[in-house]
Formats: structure tokens, C-alpha cells, sequence
């Protein structure tokens, strides 16, 4: 008689409600294994059900998040704005170095060209003097003739440019998939395991309807 007592006493502790410590637990959870009063149960229940509300809720916001990641107008992504940002730069710098040796070129050039001016109002001067006077002799026009043809060479080369040499890289020789190119970084992501839920007893859900 004792021992049946006993074991009355122990089935009503196992049974009690898992809220209200009530030994009326006749609801009982397979998913945290407690029991519950009737009225428990459901609060138990409504628990459960605002937190599967929540997992569609934040199911929602992936699929908006993935349409946004998947969608054919990527240009708004970081990485595209980074190399149009990279192209901008670089042609921005193509275009500086190019006045910067554009201004050099016109610099040698003008030089050049009061130089070759100089030397022929000198020799414009001279010629002047020596045809005026007559005081010249064979030599003479032997060597204002060379100045002539090298005053023609100079004005020759200054027009197109081939005293001036141009130095740059050429295209050939640079490796442009080596200047930018992506890769996918080695990142290691750690995704946190979460057991699964089993179904309780007396479960009813409706979860048909998804705001996709």
C-alpha cells in the first residue's frame, strides 16, 4: 500500500504542469518533453506558433535580399561601383599624363622653334649685309647655302616632330589581366547547427500561405 502511494506521488510530479506547477499536466510536449495544463498548453503552443511566424518572417526578408543580390541590374553592387570607380580614376590619370606630356612636347617644340628663328634672322641679317656690300667670296655662299638647307632640315623636323622622341609603354607589353582582375576570397564561413524541432502533441499549423 505504501508503495503504491509512492508511486502516485511521483506520477502527479512528473505530471505537473510545467507553468504553473499545477498537477494537471495532461498536455505533453515531445519537443522540450514538459507537461501542461490545458490553458498552459495553449500559451505553450502560442509560443511556438510566433516563433515560426518570425522564421517566415525573416524567410521573407532573404527572398527580398535575394532577388535584390540576383537580379539582372547589378551595377548598384559594391564590387561593380569599385571598378567603375577604378576606371574613372584610371582614365582621369591617362588623360592628366597625356596633357603633362602634351605640355612637354609643346615646350621642346617652342623652344625649338625660337631657336630656329633666331638662327634665321641672324642668317637673314647676314645675307642682307653681304649682298649690300658685296663682300663676299665663294666660300661665303658655300656655307650660307649650308646654312640654308639645315635651317630647311630644322623647320622640316620641327613641323613633324621627329626631333622629339616619344617614350611610353606599349600596349603589347603591358598585361592588363594582371592591372585588375577579381577573385574570390578564401572565407571561411561557420554556420551554427540548430536541432531540430520535433512536433509536439496536439499540433496544428498553418504555414500554406508565404508572402514570397
Amino acid at each position: 500500500m505504501i508503495f503504491c502511494c509512492n508511486v502516485l506521488i511521483e506520477m502527479a510530479k512528473s505530471n505537473q504542469c510545467s507553468i504553473c506547477q499545477k498537477p494537471t499536466g495532461v498536455m505533453h510536449c515531445t519537443g522540450c518533453d514538459g507537461y501542461f495544463c490545458a490553458k498552459d498548453f495553449r500559451g505553450h503552443r502560442e509560443i511556438l506558433f510566433n516563433e515560426m511566424e518570425e522564421l517566415v518572417q525573416e524567410r521573407n526578408k532573404l527572398q527580398e535580399k535575394i532577388n535584390t543580390a540576383t537580379k539582372g541590374n547589378n551595377s548598384r553592387n559594391p564590387l561593380i561601383e569599385e571598378i567603375n570607380a577604378w576606371e574613372r580614376i584610371t582614365i582621369e590619370k591617362v588623360r592628366q599624363t597625356a596633357e603633362q606630356v602634351r605640355q612637354q612636347a609643346n615646350q621642346l617644340m617652342s623652344s625649338k622653334s625660337v631657336k630656329i628663328t633666331s638662327e634665321f634672322r641672324g642668317f637673314s641679317t647676314e645675307l642682307a649685309d653681304l649682298k649690300e656690300t658685296e663682300n663676299y667670296v665663294e666660300h661665303d655662299l658655300t656655307r650660307l647655302k649650308q646654312k640654308i638647307d639645315q635651317l630647311n632640315v630644322d623647320v622640316t623636323q620641327l613641323s613633324q616632330g621627329t626631333r622629339i622622341e616619344l617614350n611610353k609603354e606599349e600596349n603589347e607589353r603591358i598585361n592588363w589581366n594582371r592591372i585588375i582582375y577579381v577573385q574570390e576570397k578564401p572565407v571561411e564561413v561557420e554556420r551554427q547547427q540548430t536541432p531540430t524541432r520535433k512536433q509536439g502533441t496536439f499540433v496544428t499549423s498553418n504555414l500554406n500561405e508565404f508572402s514570397v
